[in-house]
């Protein structure tokens, strides 16, 4: 064979490894398949029904309504395909407050509620079977949530859950104006207790974050009453504990949903236009998951650094590199990848803007709070003339005022 073949002909081989190669997408990282792998089946979650539940319509008991939606989506899940989803049902639902509740800790809802005894009474008489049923659900402490990471899992009616921590400021307000501010300072504190070791099991983000968010807004209501002389100095409230920060479980929840449906996009009906050696020329299923899993591992793990340590964390990138190569061969994955993943840093930041609120929380009763900074050490709160309230500075916007505490303007000088 003369030198010029076999020159062409290692060159065709070289040629054609490559080819093969660019066509071959790679296996399942292990640590990638074991965050994919569905939760263990546990016992039932009284209080995932309950939550499930909460919406039910008037006189029927969530915890039946839960389980009823429960198994109706197993039901339906066992009868049609992978690709089908099932349409939550519509219905009749308990009839939750309107605009006239406010939340306690928003500048002038004090006033606007206590202006009219008689109006703040009709209002939690009118719903007074939503509030038993958020005592009753506050009061269970072992939630865990027992469906399947997919698009159709049935989800709580998180608008009525926020409607009913509204009541229970609108509850403790009529007690504390009553004369009984020792009843309704206890109710709280029993509130901020059960809030936060439901906050310690969450293991859905949304959940997370709506814990996170009524957390915050009772200790908005204990500062309002506390400074409107209605309750007396509350007790000193512990930072978060690691549990109550971590991030791991509604992570791995994440990751299962997003990394389920990239595995099967490649025979999914919205791809089934193009042909199939096409995408998977372009699109490698395996590849895609195992780039994105470092990303979702290092939101678990900064939820476990303290506040100081995730500010300076968060200046970092977000998303791992790349490598170019990976990129070439997988250029649609890639794309997906970063679609698929949001910036998480935004909820981290929540979980220690609640700790920066906790601090503010603790120096109650000063003039000016003498509370330092979580995040910048020796840097005290500013006023904010517009929330009426203290306020720490931190890394990232705090719209929702979780670094802020209601107060007393600060002394004229």
């Amino acid at each position: 064979m003369k030198r010029w073949q076999k020159v062409l002909l290692g060159t065709a081989g070289v040629l054609g490894a490559c080819a093969w190669l660019w066509w071959q997408d790679e296996p399942l990282a292990p640590q990638a398949q074991a965050w994919l792998e569905p939760p263990a089946e546990s016992a039932d979650s009284a209080a995932y029904y309950q939550l499930l539940g909460l919406d039910a319509p008037a006189g029927q008991d969530p915890q039946v309504v839960g389980r009823q939606r429960v198994q109706a989506h197993r039901q339906w899940r066992a009868e049609h395909g992978p690709y089908e989803q099932m349409v939550s049902a519509g219905g009749e639902r308990i009839e939750l407050p309107g605009k006239e509740l406010c939340a306690l800790g928003e500048a002038g809802c004090l006033e606007q509620l206590g202006q009219d005894r008689a109006a703040l009474a009709e209002l939690l008489n009118r719903n007074g079977e939503l509030l038993q049923r958020y005592e009753r659900l506050l009061a269970l402490n072992d939630y865990r949530t027992l469906s399947q990471p997919s698009v159709d899992e049935p989800l709580a009616n998180f608008t009525t859950l926020d409607r009913a921590n509204r009541l229970r400021g609108a509850q403790v307000l009529a007690l504390a104006m009553e004369g009984r501010g020792d009843e309704a300072l206890a109710i709280l504190q029993q509130d901020v207790r059960q809030l936060r070791a439901w906050l310690a099991q969450a293991d859905n983000l949304i959940l997370k974050m709506m814990l996170v968010n009524q957390l915050g807004r009772d200790l908005d209501t204990i500062a309002v009453l506390q400074r409107a002389g209605l309750v007396s100095a509350p007790a000193v409230q512990v930072l978060l504990s690691e549990a109550e920060r971590s991030l791991k479980a509604p992570m791995q929840r994440e990751f299962a949903l997003v990394g389920s449906g990239l595995l099967t996009l490649v025979d999914s009906p919205e791809t089934a236009a193009a042909p199939k050696w096409r995408l998977l020329l372009m699109y490698k299923p395996h590849m895609t998951v195992n780039d994105m899993l470092p990303d979702y591992q290092r939101v678990a793990a900064n939820s476990r650094l303290d506040t100081a340590a995730f500010a300076r964390a968060v200046q970092l990138p977000s998303r791992s590199e790349r490598s170019i190569w990976r990129g070439m061969r997988n250029p649609v994955g890639a794309i997906l990848g970063g679609i698929a993943m949001p910036d998480f840093n935004k909820y981290l930041a929540r979980l220690h803007d609640l700790d920066a609120k906790l601090a503010l929380f603790n120096a109650l009763g000063q003039a000016v709070p003498s509370a330092g900074n979580p995040y910048r050490s020796g840097q005290q709160a500013s006023w904010n003339a517009q929330r009426q309230a203290y306020c720490f500075s931190g890394p990232l916007p705090d719209e929702q005022g979780l670094r802020c505490l209601p107060w007393a303007p600060p002394p004229l000088q």
